[in-house]
């Protein structure tokens, strides 16, 4: 078996995606959430909003047409009142269609959410936990969550708006280039200088989108610490009003300096298309009345054409500006598809397809010569480690804080890969399993413990509640001594836990709590046990009492337990003392003891600390 290395993997920036390529994306995603009937709902919409305003401007022109045809009072009356009709029927429809189109269209944005937290879920967690990653994924929620005038439901809405203008602006050219070449050709030579002016710009706010990340960051970042509440009492304490005011005061000019820089840029390229514009319809005008001057055009056919050119105006302008809104959904977007291939790009090659040979019993899992750094740092967090836990053993990690514990657990677990060494389970690289299979071995209780605003049933079972298998579940509460507790509750294993979803929702004390976890490890029935200080907010005493309660109900599995005290885990077979990500020290307690070095050292002070504290509550 191979050394498992971490590869450097190129994921594409997302100023790199293509226009026409996220175009693709994005329809391709459209016709798979909303269907068939969504496509053609939006494309009613683009062709009745086209045929509307295009009737609308011959209707002078018909008018007249008629009354010098010499036809007949009721002949005259039919064929307008026929036209009048049709083009009222195109406006009703449009009408209804953009109403429709706007619901359709606000769906498709929501439902986005799905993948969008599937990604999220998907996600490796080093990835996901570092910075690059929190980024991807703010400007992934940005497509989604930012409100209907950005991301995704604002992206079709322009394509829309863009499909409407872009085909009323062809159709018109079209029929005003049929009475002369030369004034298509000018029409023409006119739109794309426009969309040359128009994609400058949408370079140049890429770039600026880019380099205000950072500000948008700060913003979030703001934004969370001043509505928490738990940030509240030291806010209003040490009155960091004014501070956190003034931050955000900075961080929104920074923001709003760059987004002026952007849409100025904008803002030139539409001067630059109307004064194009005004020179364009100057010669188109000239040539028109100099056809009627010179009788190559009837009254009729001058109205028609002249009412054409005053309208295609207003499609090259309305043309113009949702090319610049689409242009700038296009950068949003990318972010989206930045974050999705990130998360694609993080499991690529992670995992592989094999089942544990020792599936659901107690495993071995060796450690060689593992080493492991997070994104940015210079230093390892776990250096060159080498450690057996042996199958059924009762494994004690302690040290002080910030010595690797945690990251070791997330490296044992699979949820971290290294970037050197190996990882076996029962001789297997944890590399050569699939995900599903690895963590379905492993029972882990993390230090920051808490539960889902769900009832108490699916807390345990971590499944919806058809799914739970309820004699499994009732034997591990009273297993983990939750039940007596359970049954005094008015809905029992079916009480909602917090109140995040409903005023019902019932909150558990910390005891109650790290009882809820232990209920949880044991209606998983996970061959491997590792409890990273989830009792760190219990007393010495309670904490101790916990993990002894833990050992008893885990007998025959392998266990990892973490602790920074170190009286909670003389119980273990054998404790391994990390420092700096180093295996220092290993042995009973005892052993270490007598050895007289860290963990003895560490142990002494903690024992007089306690020893203190007792005393001081007696005196009290």
């Amino acid at each position: 078996m191979g050394t498992i290395t971490k590869k450097s993997r190129k994921r594409k920036p997302e100023g790199e995606y293509s226009v026409q390529g996220t175009l693709r994306y994005v329809l391709k995603l459209f016709g798979r959430e909303m269907g068939a009937k969504g496509i053609l709902i939006c494309m009613g919409q683009a062709v009745s909003g086209i045929l509307y305003p295009f009737l609308s401007a011959a209707l002078a022109g018909v008018i007249v047409a008629a009354l010098s045809g010499g036809g007949s009072a009721g002949e005259i009356l039919l064929t307008v009142g026929g036209y009048v009709a049709l083009q009222q029927a195109f406006r009703l429809l449009a009408g209804y269609l953009a109403q429709d189109g706007e619901g359709v269209i606000f769906q498709f944005r929501i439902r986005m959410g799905i993948p969008l937290y599937r990604c999220s879920l998907e996600a490796d967690a080093a990835f996901l936990e570092s910075d690059e990653g929190q980024k991807k994924m703010a400007g992934a929620l940005g497509a989604v969550f930012w409100g209907n005038g950005h991301g995704f439901e604002a992206y079709m809405r322009e394509l829309v708006r863009l499909m409407t203008n872009l085909g009323g602006f062809l159709l018109y050219a079209f029929v005003i280039g049929s009475r002369s070449l030369p004034m298509l050709a000018l029409i023409l030579f006119s739109a794309v200088l426009t969309a040359g002016a128009s994609l400058l710009a949408k370079r140049r706010e890429a770039g600026l989108e880019k380099e205000n990340d950072s500000n948008r960051a700060a913003l979030a970042y703001l934004r969370k610490i001043t509505v928490d509440t738990v940030n509240g009492k030291d806010i209003r304490l040490y009155r960091m009003d004014r501070w956190l005011l003034g931050a955000f005061e900075k961080a929104i000019d920074r923001f709003t300096r760059l987004r002026g820089k952007g849409r100025a840029a904008y803002m030139a390229a539409g001067l630059f298309g109307k004064g194009l514009s005004f020179l364009k319809n100057l010669l188109i005008y000239g040539f028109l009345i100099l056809q009627m001057a010179q009788g190559r055009m009837t009254v009729a056919a001058f109205l028609i054409y002249t009412g054409l050119v005053s309208g295609f105006d207003s499609w090259l302008t309305a043309c113009f500006a949702a090319l610049q809104e689409f242009f700038r959904q296009d950068i949003t977007i990318a972010k989206f598809r930045a974050f999705e291939d990130a998360v694609a790009a993080g499991k690529r090659g992670k995992w592989g397809d094999a089942v544990p040979e020792r599936a659901g019993q107690a495993h071995e899992i060796r450690l060689e010569q593992v080493c492991f750094r997070y994104p940015g740092s210079e230093t390892d967090t776990i250096h060159d480690l080498n450690l057996t836990i042996r199958s059924g053993e009762r494994l004690a990690l302690v040290g002080a804080n910030g010595a690797g514990k945690t990251t070791l657990v997330k490296l044992l677990c699979g949820l971290y890969r290294p970037d050197s060494g190996r990882i076996l389970l029962d001789g297997q690289e944890l590399g050569e399993l699939s995900e599903e299979a690895c963590f379905r071995e492993f029972s882990v209780v993390f230090q920051d413990v808490f539960t889902f605003s769900f009832s108490l049933m699916e807390n345990v079972s971590c499944a919806e509640e058809e799914a739970t298998d309820l004699d499994r579940l009732r034997d591990s509460l009273t297993r983990a001594g939750l039940m007596e507790k359970v049954n005094g509750l008015e809905q029992g294993v079916h009480t909602p836990l917090n109140r995040d979803l409903g005023e019902n929702g019932v909150s558990l004390s910390g005891g109650e709590l790290q009882k809820l976890m232990l209920a949880r490890s044991l209606y998983k029935g996970a061959p491997v046990v590792i409890l990273d200080e989830p009792t760190a907010a219990l007393d010495p005493i309670a904490e101790g009492e916990m993990y002894e309660k833990y050992d008893e109900l885990l007998q025959g599995r392998t266990g990892v337990f973490i602790s920074h005290r170190l009286s909670s885990t003389r119980f273990c077979d054998r404790i391994v003392f990390l420092e700096n990500g180093r295996m220092v020290e290993e042995g009973t307690h005892e052993e270490l003891m007598k050895k007289g070095g860290a963990y003895a050292n560490m142990f002494s002070v903690q024992a007089q600390y306690y020893k203190e504290g007792e005393e001081a509550a007696c005196l009290g």
